[in-house]
């Protein structure tokens, strides 16, 4: 890991942001305020506590389903965000023990916690980059250093996307982290959505870009390109809710939040 670097408490960030959707606590009051004005671009109350929560339980059942049905033992998880119980590695290797993880962020807060990553299986094995998802050469040779990319990965990017404004930009990113994987391998995927309420989303947008954080939120048929060479696990791509649904009420209310989990095409 590099250095630690200075958290800037002047303006909210992305990942202390969704530690306060998820009811964490490394945050600060500056992004306590920047959520209370994010809360106000929605009609709904807890509008923004339902999206944070349906990312983190889609997270879970993600991991789950790629270690347990899937075979998956090797997991690059870009944009890992504020260390969370059950962390990535944690769910893996409960169902299988080797299973190697790199978690990838470049948030300073991020990096301070980043040893909570770090605490393995014997048999496993963990470690952390301190990178930026958008230079894919220099998180994959990182990534080399513990995980096997001759072998199945499962790559996650989950609710990290719109914060890569370019849509052209994001589909090159992403053909760049499938070329380096093998046959076998599985995306976890999921992305902000403004589908069911564009207005609100714009809301949220500047108040995001009030913050220096750029962000797109985007729409379903965007989104979906970004995917198109993956071959997308039942029920393909849908609110984060109703990918494989145990303790979430698919009558809740939206997530805002499409979700899925795609093979790599041999």
């Amino acid at each position: 890991m590099k250095p630690d670097r200075r958290v800037d408490t002047s303006r909210a960030s992305s990942a202390r942001l969704y530690d306060l959707y998820v009811g964490g606590k490394d945050h600060y009051g500056v992004d306590k305020d920047a959520g209370t004005r994010l809360a106000e671009a929605f009609d709904t109350e807890g509008a923004i506590q339902r999206i944070g929560t349906g990312a983190r339980r889609f997270h879970d059942r993600a991991v789950r389903c790629a270690a347990e049905e899937l075979g998956m033992d090797q997991f690059l998880d870009i944009g890992a965000g504020v260390p969370k119980e059950p962390n990535t590695h944690e769910i893996a290797q409960s169902f299988r023990p080797s299973s190697r993880v790199v978690y990838v962020d470049n948030d300073p807060i991020v990096l301070r916690h980043a040893e909570a990553l770090l605490h393995s299986s014997p048999e496993g094995a963990t470690d952390y980059a301190d990178a930026d998802l958008r230079r894919p050469d220099e998180v994959l040779s990182i990534a080399r250093a513990t995980l096997a990319l001759d072998r199945p990965v499962a790559l996650m990017l989950c609710s990290v996307l719109q914060f890569v404004p370019d849509d052209d930009q994001v589909r090159d990113v992403v053909s760049r982290y499938l070329a380096a994987l093998a046959p076998g391998s599985c995306v976890i995927f999921s992305h902000v959505t403004d589908d069911f309420a564009p207005a609100a989303w714009r809301a949220v947008e500047r108040v995001y870009a009030d913050e220096g954080i750029a962000a797109n939120v985007r729409p379903r048929a965007v989104i979906e390109s970004f995917l198109t060479s993956l071959t997308l696990v039942p029920p393909g791509l849908v609110e984060a809710h109703l990918w494989h649904p145990d303790t979430a009420d698919p009558d809740a209310g939206h997530t805002h939040l499409y979700a899925g989990v795609g093979l790599v095409r041999g």
